[in-house]
């Protein structure tokens, strides 16, 4: 570098001047001024080199004037660069203080910098953070609302003001700034989400689309699981619609059929959406097309809640009808529980006896293969020993006492809490959130032992109801058929749950359920 410095600058430099030398020697001249009375004669050479001589004299004076008179700036300039350099050394002291969990230490720099450097975003910031340190929220909140006043700051701002929000539990202000930092940087993740779960929680399901896409640009969440639950999302409006008096089934029917396309890769996937539609089909009078739709996966995915929608779609003037037309869904899917749980239930309403009870044999069968018989179906059982022998029975009975030992039935439970959904008879109790923890999209189909019903709320279908047992009887075994039975009274019951008992829903509610001789509350079929 150096060398070839030398060789670039100094040596034609230095070959510039011996020729101007030469020049000058082999051109000799010189050089008169006349000036106030004298005469001066002088060599061309010297006169050039008096020039230059002048030249660098007044380039200097003029430096020397221009430092001096630059001096009071210069001074200053380098004060304010010691004050900046001190005052980002408090700045590190004190965010490392605040990552040290030292609040005195942090709010103590913090003042200094303050001083030093006046009250740029980092000073805020850090005073910000020490006073969340300390427990003084609202200094805290006061610094993020000046640091949202600067455009290059806001999402800083407003990111702390959303989390001191959350802290304080006040939601409506949490969501304000959640959706303004996500208007101000679409691109922030953290916004989009806080955004989404709090208008999800607050029912407003329109904004949480709106900023479920944001989310996923963001890069929030993968696509397939914002496809879900933009799925959940619809679901939600149409069964809010379909729950409210005099509700828009057209527009719910729209919203359930696009939750039912974007879940349309695996039917089975996502039930409440395929449900959701099926009724808003029923309520629009289109049984037949809600009949297909549960026939269309009934193949790879039976579920009881669309099982019991297709009773209703099915219709027919008399139970024994319609329970002859559930015998083509049965006729899918024979080797699974579902389709024997929908025949017994078809059968159990008509009075016959004789289907109810093959089909519930082969329940039994089926559920033995797998968790064992659940309480529910053996509560089917007692109906039938009821119809078949009369109650009282002491095949009803027995059932009876087994269905207070079995396991639960399914039911959508909260995946977080375990807490049974509260979403009404129009999405047989599945909502989008959990009405306990608020999990977004948490219910599942699964045994309900050990859950907590909010509001029992599920639709079903009417069955009838057998006269009440006098006095328990012995336990037989389950091969032992009763006597012929007396012809058996029967009345209506309220509308419910498939007619859920009431010792069920009772154990639903946090009330003991009656075991043994209490059969009365257990009497009808769930």
């Amino acid at each position: 570098m150096k060398l070839s410095r030398l060789l670039l600058v100094y040596f034609p430099l230095l070959a510039g001047l011996l020729f101007v030398a030469l020049y000058f020697a082999y051109h000799p001249g010189g050089v008169t001024l006349n000036w106030l009375g004298y005469r001066i004669d002088m060599h061309i050479g010297a006169a050039l080199f008096l020039v230059a001589l002048a030249f660098l004299l007044l380039q200097f004076i003029a430096w020397l004037l221009g430092a001096i008179l630059r001096s009071p700036q210069a001074f200053s300039m380098a004060r304010s660069n010691s004050r900046k350099a001190k005052g980002y050394r408090a700045l590190t002291r004190g965010l490392t203080a605040v990552a040290a969990g030292d609040p005195a230490e942090a709010r103590r720099q913090a003042k200094i910098a303050h001083d030093l450097l006046g009250e740029p975003p980092l000073t805020l910031l850090l005073a910000a953070q020490a006073a969340q340190l300390a427990g003084d929220e609202t200094s805290a909140e006061r610094y993020f609302d000046r640091l949202t006043e600067a455009p290059e700051t806001a999402l800083l701002g407003l990111r702390g003001l959303t989390t001191g929000a959350l802290k304080r539990g006040d939601e409506a202000a949490a969501l304000t700034y959640a959706e303004k930092a996500s208007a101000v940087a679409p691109q922030a993740a953290w916004a989009a989400e806080t955004a989404h779960n709090l208008q999800v929680k607050n029912g407003k399901i329109e904004a949480a689309i709106h900023s479920l896409n944001q989310l996923s640009r963001s890069g929030g969440m993968a696509p397939k699981a914002a496809q879900r639950r933009r799925a959940a999302l619809l679901t939600e409006q149409a069964r809010r619609i379909l729950a409210g008096e005099g509700g828009d089934a057209a527009r719910a029917m729209a919203l359930a059929r696009e939750a039912v396309k974007l879940t349309r890769d695996d039917p089975g996937a996502f039930v409440p959406a395929r449900l959701a539609l099926c009724r808003a089909l029923l309520r629009q009078g289109k049984a037949k097309e809600a009949a297909k739709l549960i026939e269309q996966v009934w193949d790879d995915a039976p579920h009881a809640a669309l099982g019991r929608v297709y009773l209703e779609a099915v219709g027919g003037d008399t139970p024994l009808d319609r329970a002859q037309r559930v015998q083509k869904l049965v006729k899918q899917n024979p080797d699974h529980a579902e389709s024997h749980r929908i025949g017994a239930d078809a059968a159990l309403t008509a009075r016959v006896w004789g289907d109810a009870r093959k089909h519930l044999e082969r329940l039994i069968e089926l559920e033995q293969a797998g968790d064992g018989v659940s309480a529910d179906t053996c509560r089917r059982m007692a109906r039938l020993e009821a119809g078949e022998h009369g109650a009282g029975s002491s095949g009803e009975r027995q059932w009876l006492d087994m269905a207070a030992e079995a396991r639960a039935g399914n039911d959508w439970v909260c995946e977080t809490c375990g807490t049974l959904g509260a979403g009404g008879m129009e999405a047989v109790g599945w909502q989008l959130c959990c009405p306990r923890c608020d999990a977004i999209d948490s219910l599942v189909w699964r045994p309900a032992g050990g859950a907590s019903r909010q509001s029992a709320a599920l639709g079903g279908i009417v069955l009838e109801q057998l006269p009440a047992a006098e006095a328990p009887a012995p336990v037989v075994p389950l091969a032992v058929t009763p006597p012929s039975p007396p012809a058996p009274t029967s009345g209506p019951i309220p509308h419910g749950s498939l007619a859920e008992p009431a010792a069920a829903s009772d154990a639903k509610a946090g009330k003991p359920a009656p075991l043994g001789a209490s059969v009365d509350a257990a009497r009808l079929v769930n």
